[in-house]
Parts: C-alpha cells; structure tokens; sequence
C-alpha cells in the first residue's frame, strides 16, 4: 500500500481549537483555508464537473459552506480519515449538490447522483499540491525569520541560488561577496529552512518521532520527483 504522507494534519491543535469557541474556529477555520485551498483546486480541475464554475469560485464556495458546520470537524474526527482525505470527500458531495441545485433550477428531472468522476489520479495530484504547499510556506517562514534576524542579505543568496538556480559565483557578485562567503550564507539560511520544514511536519504528525519525521521528508521529496 502506497505511504500516505502528512496524515491528520495538527490533529490534538485542532481539538483545542474547537474548544476556543468562535475565535479558535476562526483561526482554525484561516489555516484549513490556506493549508488546502489550492490543493483541492487542483482536484477540482481534474474531475467530471469542472463545468460548474471557476476553480476559485468552487473551493471558496465549498468552504464558506462547510466549515462553520457545528459537526464539520466532529464529523471528521469520528471518521478518522486523513484530512486531506475528508476534504476531498466533503469537495465531491458538495459538488453533488450543486450538480442537483443546477438541475432544480433548470427545471430538469431528478437523476441519479453520482459522484465527480477523474481522469487521471487526481489524488496524487493533490498530494503534489499539497507537498509544494508545505515547502512554499516552509519557505516563507524561514524568509520572515531571516528578516527578523537582519539576515536578508542570506536570503537573497539563498533564494537566488536555490530557487532561482543562481550559480554561487553570480551571487557573490551580486552581493559584492568572496565565493566562500557567498556559500556559506546560503547554507546558514538553507539550515533554516530545514529546521522549518521539520517544525512544520512535526506539527503535522502531532508528535511523531524524529524518525517518522525523517520518513515524512523522504516521502516528500519522492512526491515533488517527477
């Protein structure tokens, strides 16, 4: 059986959330937002009913719709499903319904609701989705680190080298830097970023061994490889 990697994302967070009332469903309901919109975007382009709107439109939609459910999350919990998982299942039946509310207003007669078909495998798709989502925003945390480190000037060569694909020689001169310095201060911030990247699937495993958290980053990598 295939690994599934990033299971029940910041599962015992979550829990606490609900229990906040509205403010912790607010700040729950932000990070479900950011963490999983684009990823259920691309599965929404891959299945039978694209037809019905823009992808923004559709996954906006569908999360103004659910997740300020009283049961939404409760009934995710119960299910014990990943998720990912649950988000993908709760996208299909809202599309269901908007299939039938078409159909209503239409003035055409009921027929059998089928759920979304795919082409291709749009799961995996979502995995790769969700994968980028997670480095983007690994990313971005080791940005604003740097920043309040005054370490931007490490940034920028490290950006420039490994996400621009930037030779070491062009940033040292760029930055007005011998080579060994210009390498040395993209490892300093590439070491950030890995430290980022291991807090954030640390989170997301809720307290899973550094082993596991090793097993999740190799998972990762396989995902982003072509």
């Amino acid at each position: 059986m295939q690994h599934d990697a990033f299971p029940a994302t910041l599962n015992t967070w979550i829990g606490q959330k609900l229990q906040e009332g509205l403010r912790g469903r607010a700040e729950l309901n932000h990070h479900i937002m950011s963490v999983y919109r684009d990823p259920l975007m691309v599965y929404f382009r891959g299945c039978s009913d694209r037809w019905l709107g823009e992808p923004e439109d559709i996954v906006d939609g569908f999360f103004a719709d659910r997740l300020d459910r009283k049961e939404f999350f409760l009934d995710w919990q119960k299910s014990k499903k990943r998720l990912r998982r649950w988000l993908m299942n709760a996208l299909c039946f809202y599309l269901m319904e908007r299939r039938r509310g078409r159909r209503r207003d239409a003035g055409i007669a009921e027929l059998p609701d089928d759920l979304p078909s795919f082409s291709g495998n749009p799961e995996q798709e979502v995995d790769r989705a969700f994968a980028y989502s997670i480095l983007q925003r690994a990313l971005e945390r080791t940005r604003q680190a740097c920043v309040s480190q005054s370490l931007e000037a490490h940034w920028e060569v490290f950006q420039a080298h490994h996400v621009q694909g930037l030779p070491y020689t062009e940033c040292a001169r760029v930055h007005d830097v011998d080579l060994t310095r210009a390498r040395r201060m993209a490892r300093t911030v590439r070491d950030k970023y890995r430290d980022s990247l291991r807090d954030m699937l640390a989170d997301d495993l809720d307290g899973a061994s550094p082993d596991q958290i090793d097993q999740e980053l190799e998972t990762l990598a396989s995902i982003l490889t072509p």
